[in-house]
């Protein structure tokens, strides 16, 4: 009988034997153990006396990137193969990195180079667990098996990009997963991983951490986590841990997932001397409500796990409450694909009074310009496409435009409101989709269990799929899916015929739509931490108490301090590198931590933050509070422009995205106090610093790049025609009308770049 290509690969894979890979397994211990003493796990890289930035009472603000893929992540390489962990790590030390060519159908051949500049502080390569290294490793042994995996898999990969980049893996690729998901082909990679990462770690001047992503999206829930390691590749597990299963495709089920993944580490990371673990959630903004779940009202907990076998879901308990909680360190509050801090027509039962931030970068949008849209999206999307943010006009239905979901669930079953129908698979989002109102749920949680299992703290990244790490510059964007999306036409939209035809001509294009999924993808973001100097062990340490900051993409520091009582030169020692917390002149919280005890009248919460100097001046500081009420409900107040600049704001130029500078400050600094403490219920407070209004990529690569013209659209097809330089830029423009009449509107899409801090929580005495 003859075997197609793709049968003979997989085969081949599967011959190595799935004993050898089997998901590891040890005696349950204590999470986290803190006893590692390998090369690099320690304060001062293993020589033993410090760097020269180690000053005492004193820490650094260092910036890197905690979410990166290269070709060792399955989707990476069909997307872009020409950067490997190496390559990524030296990217980011200042080195060229590789792309393939403009409209290339080769993936894996370097074509084009670009640089990030500035150096990094510190990098993690997290490529996905699931078959890592797996198609480079087999797949790029010779040409004649590029060739075959590229025309069996790759073409399917990338032809399935809307489905993949939103959680929905189409079932072949499950299957194809499912048949290799044991293949040992992750233990090498993961061992050469971190053979890298040793390599190319410089104490003191470049710090690498071992990690890996762990990617379950069954169903269109997509809840992923990075997985970073304080040691070395000697305190570390012999193999990652996998979301897919070997039955995934025939018996998709995530209930359990994060779970699973828990257990693993706990159990695995334990056996291992100086094992010390952390996970970063990401993407809750495309998890349908996954990611953190509402708490039942009649028992005051969420669900958690699944009884096997059945379709069971018991409350979670206060043991599984704490395992979450000693992995869960930090939030990625903002990346490639969208923020999850806030967005606009979700703020549900949550927030109390007014929020003007929350329109930036949104994957996922209610406002549909339908008439039951939630009242705040007329507040943002007036119709003007020259004023209105990116999200106002968002047309691919299902993926950017998507429905309030009406019930959530852990297993794939969250359900839009408008289509509550079991079998319906439309997308969705909800209001837990968003960092501020989990956190606060959280904290009602743990007014029954005791402990708040939703409590983490923020950085950012990038999630780079170029192996092009804190590349996250507006200027010259040059998309995160190598030739999936490195041309104009891809980045910003096209018209699309679904079922073929010729997307000239309406006629002939059987449900023609107009497909931007990608124009709401963004540069992504960077990590900042507080750290008494650059080794491994200072900047895992400093992730894992919480003195993190996240940015959108500058280089913006900010610190905060809280405590009942603050000195008067407060603003004057965090800009000079000093915290009175850290030495013992106050008592007090740092970024992550909790307010000591007995509550002393309300906060005082102090934010101090400086511009990057290679950006653009500060707006202003928010504080964001959440809260439980009286009434033992989650709630979320913005306190606005607690700080801000006194000049006039203005947005860029529509010509050429200057934006002026004015006398706008380089640093804001104040301390707060909160006029509505109530010492009875918990509270967290978050400082958000907000630059002054500048261009997204999208508008330069519009109206500055290529000054698109959108009235020269054609009326019969809202094209351009072929023989114009404007053909490809489509969406550039707001179009509107039917075939024979359609018009062009230029767009103009602006952003306030930002940084969010670390909060600072109160805890108040459980009875």
């Amino acid at each position: 009988m003859k075997r197609s290509p793709t049968f003979l690969l997989i085969a081949s894979l599967a011959l190595c034997g799935v004993a050898a890979c089997s998901r590891s397994s040890a005696p349950a211990a204590t999470v986290g153990s803190g006893t590692g003493t390998g090369a690099g796990t320690g304060g001062t890289g293993g020589n033993g006396s410090g760097c020269a930035d180690l000053r005492a009472g004193h820490k650094n603000a260092y910036f890197g990137d905690l979410h990166t893929h290269t070709s060792y992540s399955l989707d990476a390489y069909f997307f872009n193969a020409v950067n490997d962990p190496r390559a990524a790590h030296e990217f980011a030390k200042g080195q060229p990195g590789g792309l393939p060519g403009l409209g290339s159908d080769d993936p894996y051949t370097k074509q084009r180079e670009v640089t990030i500049g500035r150096p990094l502080d510190f990098n993690a390569v997290t490529d996905h667990a699931e078959f890592l290294g797996g198609f480079i490793n087999t797949c790029g042994r010779t040409a004649a098996t590029q060739q075959v995996c590229d025309k069996e898999i790759g073409q399917g990969i990338r032809g399935d990009i809307v489905n993949i980049a939103t959680g929905n893996t189409s079932f072949q690729q499950q299957m194809l997963q499912s048949l290799i998901a044991d293949a040992p082909t992750s233990i090498s990679a993961w061992a050469t991983t971190k053979q890298i990462n040793e390599d190319e770690y410089q104490p003191c001047v470049f710090t690498t951490l071992n990690a890996y992503e762990y990617s379950s999206n069954e169903q269109g829930q997509m809840f992923h986590r990075n997985v970073i390691f304080r040691g070395d590749a000697l305190h570390t597990p012999l193999n990652v841990f996998s979301a897919v299963r070997p039955d995934t495709a025939i018996n998709p089920q995530n209930g359990n997932d994060d779970w699973d993944l828990f257990d693993n580490l706990h159990l695995t990371c334990q056996s291992i001397p100086g094992c010390d673990v952390l996970t970063i959630p990401h993407n809750a903004n495309l998890s349908d409500g996954r990611m953190w779940l509402p708490m039942n009202p009649n028992t005051g907990v969420p669900l958690g796990r699944k009884i096997d076998s059945t379709d069971i879901y018991m409350p979670m308990t206060e043991s599984d409450a704490q395992l979450r909680r000693s992995l869960d360190m930090a939030v990625e509050m903002t990346q490639h694909k969208g923020q999850s801090e806030c967005a606009v027509g979700l703020e549900g039962p949550y927030l109390q009074g007014e929020e003007t931030a929350c329109n930036f970068e949104m994957n996922k949008s209610v406002c549909r310009g339908l008439p039951d849209d939630p009242p705040t999206c007329a507040q943002f999307c007036k119709g003007d496409p020259a004023t209105d943010p990116n999200f106002c006009t968002h047309r691919t239905k299902g993926v950017n435009l998507v429905d309030i979901c009406g019930s959530t669930a852990p297993d794939g079953g969250s359900r839009p409101l408008h289509h509550p129908d079991a079998t319906s698979t439309e997308n969705c989002t909800a209001p837990l989709d968003y960092y501020r109102n989990a956190m606060a749920e959280g904290m009602a949680i743990r007014q029954t269990l005791g402990i708040n299992p939703y409590k983490a703290n923020i950085i950012a990244a990038t999630d780079t799929h170029n192996g092009i790490s804190g590349n996250a510059g507006e200027r010259h964007f040059v998309g995160h899916g190598g030739v999936l999306d490195d041309e104009p036409r891809e980045q910003l939209g096209f018209w699309n015929c679904p079922s073929g035809g010729d997307p000239t001509d309406p006629a002939n294009c059987p449900g023609r739509v107009f497909q931007d999924f990608a124009r709401n993808l963004n540069p992504g973001g960077l990590a900042g931490v507080w750290a008494p100097q650059n080794t491994r062990g200072d900047i895992w340490d400093a992730i894992h108490r919480g003195e993190t900051w996240g940015t959108s993409g500058p280089r913006i520091k900010v610190r905060t301090v809280g405590g009942w009582q603050l000195p008067n030169d407060i603003c004057d020692q965090l800009a000079a590198g000093k915290n009175p917390v850290d030495t013992g002149e106050v008592p007090g919280a740092i970024m992550g931590g909790n307010l000591p005890l007995p509550a002393s009248g309300a906060p005082k919460i102090a934010v101090w933050a400086q511009q990057d100097p290679e950006n653009y001046p500060l707006q202003s500081i928010d504080i964001v509070k959440g809260y439980v009420d009286a009434n033992g409900k989650p709630r979320v107040k913005v306190f606005q422009n607690v700080a801000h600049t006194t000049d006039t704001v203005a947005r860029p130029s529509m010509q050429d995205c200057s934006v002026k500078v004015g006398h706008h400050p380089e640093q804001l600094c104040t301390t707060w106090t909160d006029p509505e403490f109530d010492a009875g219920h918990d509270a967290y407070y978050y400082a958000r610093v907000r630059e002054l209004p500048s261009c997204r990529w999208s508008a330069w690569m519009c109206n500055v790049d290529q000054k698109v013209d959108c009235s020269q659209l054609n009326p019969a097809n809202g094209m351009f025609p072929k023989n114009s330089k404007f053909s490809g830029y489509e969406g550039c423009c707001a179009i509107s009308g039917a075939p024979g009449s359609f018009v062009g509107k230029n767009t103009f899409y602006t952003i306030e770049e930002r940084a969010w801090a670390s909060p600072i929580w109160y805890e108040h005495p459980l009875k």
